[in-house]
């Protein structure tokens, strides 16, 4: 599982290989997560909310492209 970003308690990362739509992880240091699907920036968890991960949001939405690119690249 590549990972794409490490921010202050968190990594963001890509699974391979993994299922459509695309989207990334967003993992805790506690190992709970997140998925985040990267058209809608729509978070699909039952361990976090979107507040709890509103910095890697941030970040996935400036850097949507490249993370779609990961994505893809990962999952041809």
């Amino acid at each position: 599982m590549p990972t794409i970003c490490k921010l202050s308690n968190k990594a963001i990362r890509v699974n391979t290989p993994d299922h459509l739509p695309p989207h990334v992880h967003v993992v805790m240091a506690d190992r709970r997560d997140a998925l985040v699907d990267l058209a809608t920036l729509v978070v699909t968890s039952r361990t976090l909310r979107a507040s709890d991960i509103a910095d890697a949001l941030a970040w996935i939405e400036a850097n949507r492209a490249y993370c779609v690119q990961i994505f893809k690249e990962c999952n041809p």
